[in-house]
Formats: structure tokens, sequence, C-alpha cells
């Protein structure tokens, strides 16, 4: 049976999805269950599989594109099966035909209308790789068929486009194609063409930020064994793989070290990817909406420490001090339960489960997996889960699920020695936590003598039009109590 393939929606606050890269081309039969693209959302990336056994008859997206979730991304069907249907719904036309020019005015007029039409109807095979009369080089790059990135890449390499053959969906010319003409120096030559196409058909399963960081290694992305699930290829592979060519590299870099400090300085262009981009509209909005406060309060630390330390021998898994850590936070959110809430259309919501997200690091900016129901799990399934669930960020593995449903949201400077700051509220939470790092003070004690203690510090910023500064003051103390005295938690957990 006939069907369109669409975009998918991958979380309610999805607005756009991007086509990273075609897993198989059209014209190729394509398996049920089998990835045929690879889709990349503001906050994700997911792989599309075929519904259905048939043919990839018509690629409606190309590489780099990007749709609102249900749009049109292409058609499968069987070899012989009428598609005009299809092709009305997905907008698109029949063929695929490049239209016929009779002299170079009308070529130019023809590529312009085509692309116009193009843009109107979203008829992506009516634009054509003709280049405009009297341009030459890098300048054509805007005129030929060709995804952004290949474009963004071209323009880096000085790749000419317009002398590249395409070996994507109906001739689009893909990353692999500018790379391979980089490469050769000669990317008119049919033996280039060969071998961007064969880099092209080979069906490799990586996340467009473990491709993008084998480029920047130098690493063949084809070449790479993957260990994530399925063979996937995650980002620690290719940092494994990119080890020899890392050191080569920096020791080709020190040994320019002088010229370069002595040439002018160089200005770079970061375009922001999806993901970044959709950083920085949220924080963005939660920063202009949201009534930012900052409270802070520092707690004794010898406890926590001792508590985390016996919990990892006793238990059998790895017991770090934020997984005892989480354990505080949510008895203190049982008793104060209007911060593990979220505010939206005018509501605030109280949530039943503790649903807290841990922020971690990654290449493309800070994300906050959700480690679920923490109030429910015993100390070991805790410390598993946390560590499962910042395990798969840190590999590029996690999925939207991963990243949705959190009702409150804790960040660790600490590891980097932070010693203060004002975290931004993970809208539509009300409250986020940030942890400082472990200090030695010296600490009075009863007796008149001085101590040396190891000491923590937090930092709540909460949403002020929601919660009182003395909410956040009782609440910030209640964890301080529990961080202080955390052997009736783990006892209790240790025990579920």
């Amino acid at each position: 049976m006939a069907y369109v393939v669409k975009m998918p929606k991958l979380g309610l606050e999805m607005k756009s999805g991007e086509l990273s890269a075609w897993l198989v081309s059209e014209g190729d039969e394509v398996t049920e269950g089998e990835p045929i693209a690879e889709i990349e959302s503001e906050k994700t990336t997911a792989e599309i599989d075929a519904k259905e056994d048939g043919v990839l008859r018509r690629v409606v997206l190309a590489e780099g594109e990007s749709t609102a979730p249900g749009g049109a991304l292409a058609i499968v069907a069987g070899a012989d099966e009428d598609i005009s249907g299809l092709e009305a719904d997905a907008g698109v036309g029949a063929g695929g035909d490049e239209p016929a020019a009779t002299d170079d005015s009308a070529a130019d007029s023809g590529a312009a209308e085509a692309t116009e039409t193009a843009a109107a109807t979203g008829d992506a095979s009516s634009v054509t790789k003709q280049r405009p009369s009297g341009s030459d080089g890098p300048s054509g790059n805007g005129e030929v068929r060709a995804s952004p990135r290949a474009k963004r890449l071209a323009d880096d390499l000085g790749v000419d486009l317009t002398t590249v053959e395409g070996s994507g969906p109906q001739g689009a010319i893909t990353e692999s194609d500018v790379e391979a003409a980089a490469d050769s120096g000669a990317a008119a030559e049919a033996d280039d063409s060969g071998a961007a196409a064969d880099t092209a058909d080979k069906r490799v399963f990586a996340p467009p930020s473990a491709r993008r960081l084998a480029r920047e290694l130098g690493v063949d992305i084809g070449a790479v064994e993957g260990t994530g699930q399925n063979g996937r290829i995650t980002e620690s592979d290719v940092r494994a793989a990119g080890g020899a060519s890392a050191a080569a590299t920096d020791s080709a870099a020190a040994a320019g070290a002088e010229a370069t400090a002595a040439s002018e300085p160089v200005e770079t262009e970061r375009p922001l990817s999806g993901m970044r981009r959709t950083i920085a509209d949220r924080l963005g909005e939660s920063y202009r909406e949201a009534v930012h406060v900052t409270v802070d309060r520092r707690a004794d630390a010898e406890e926590l420490l001792a508590a985390a330390n016996a919990a990892d021998d006793a238990l059998g898994v790895d017991v770090s001090i934020t997984d005892v850590l989480l354990l505080a936070l949510s008895a203190s959110l049982d008793e104060h339960p209007e911060f593990n809430a979220t505010f939206e259309d005018g509501v605030h919501r109280l949530h039943g489960e503790h649903n807290v997200c841990i922020a971690v690091d990654i290449d493309e900016g800070l994300i906050a997996p959700v480690v679920r129901d923490v109030a429910s799990l015993s100390l070991a399934e805790l410390a598993e889960t946390r560590a499962e669930v910042t395990q798969r960020a840190l590999s590029g593995d996690f999925t939207m699920d991963d990243l949705s449903g959190g009702t409150f949201t804790v960040s660790n400077l600490g590891v980097l020695g932070v010693e203060s700051f004002d975290p931004v509220i993970n809208p539509p939470q009300v409250a986020i936590l940030g942890v400082n790092t472990i200090r030695r003070e010296a600490v009075p004690t009863d007796d008149g003598d001085v101590a040396v203690r190891r000491v923590i510090s937090f930092s709540l910023s909460f949403d002020h039009r929601i919660v009182d500064g003395a909410d956040a003051a009782r609440m910030l103390g209640t964890l301080v109590e529990h961080v202080e005295n955390p052997w009736s938690l783990v006892i209790a957990a240790g025990g579920r």
C-alpha cells in the first residue's frame, strides 16, 4: 500500500524538523522496520522507519531542509503503483525532470521560474542546477540544488558547487559530495563523482552530532564501528576512532602556532544548530517572562559524603553524592510541593511524581534528561537510572522521552569548581537548584575551637510570580537539613 512518509512530532513543543540524512536513495527498495531517514528536531534526533515494504518512489524533502510536523518527506509505494494522488496530497507535481531551455536567456528565466515554483509548491524536483549566466566560482553556490549544510561546507572548503555532481535524491549535492570534491581537488571528474556516490550509498547510522564531530576530527564516519543501540555510531565512537588523527592534528597545530600568532586574527562564523537555537529561544523566553530570584545557602557536607561512600560500599552499585542529593531533594519537595510544579497558561500545576531533570553538558549545549518518579526508587535503582540517562545524553542516544515531563531541575556546576551562580529556570518549571562546589572551611566548634569541615552550597532560583522568597528560604532550609542528616533517607531508600 502506497503512503506518504511524514515528519513525526517528537514532543509537544516541536515546531519543525530537519531532514538530516536519507539512508536510502530514490528508487531503492525499502523493508518494513528498516530506517530510511534521520531527522533532527529542536531538541533531539531520530530515525524514521519504513512502515511497509516498497520502493522509495519520490523524495519530497532534501537533506538539510525542514518542515513542520506532518509535512511530507517522501512517498513509498510499489514499483509500478500509481502515486499521482499521493503526489497531490504531498503538494508536489508528478515527475521530476528539469525544465528544458532553448537558449541561455531561456535557461536563466526557466531556472528562476522553477525556483519560485518550488518555493511556492514545495516541488523540490523543479529546482534546476542551472548556473546563472556570467557567474563563476563559489558565488554560484546559491543557485545549485544542494542542502544548506552542503552549501556551508562548500563555502568553508572553497568548493565550487556548480562543478560537483550530486549523488543525493534527484541529483542533490550532499556533504559527502562536497568532501569528496575537496579531497580530490577535481570534483568534475567522473571518478570523483563515483566515489561520492559510493559514500552516499553506504548506510551509516549516526546522529548529526556524531557526523559533525567526525568531520571536525577528520574521521571517516563509514569506517567507525558503532557501539550504540542497533550498531548506531555515537560521539564516543567517533572520538575513539579519531584518537590517532587527533594526536597528529595537535602536533601540526603546535608546529604552526608561531606562524598563526604572527598572522591577522581570523573571525569564525558559527551557525547555531537546531538544538542550540532551541536552547537559546527557551532560556531567553524563560528569562524574559519568569521573575527570576535566587537564594543561596551553605550546608555541612561531611555526612552527605559519608552516606554516599557507605551506600556505594553496601549496595554493589556506583552511588554518588548526586544520588544522595536527589534523595534529599525529593524529601524536600514532599514538604514543599509548590516547587515540584509547572506554570503554563496561567495555571500553577503541582505534580505528584518527582520527575527531576539532571542538566548534562554535551557538545551542542546543555540538555536535561529526566530521572522519573525519584521518590519511588530505591537508592540502587536511582543510581542506576541516573547513570543510564546521563550516559544516553553524553553518547547522543537520548530520545524525546528522556527530555520530556520534568517537574524540577538540578544543575551541578560544582564539578567545575563554581562556588555560586544564578541558574535559569527550565520552562515551564517554576524552580531550579544549582549545586556548587564542595570546599574546606574552618568552622567554629561548640567548645570554642576551630575545625576544618567540607561545606557545600546551593543556589535555588525560583519564579517569584508563583512562589515567594520566604517559601524558597524554607524550601532551601529543609534541603540543608536533609543534606546534613541524610542517614534516615539513605537507609529507607536502601531498603526499598
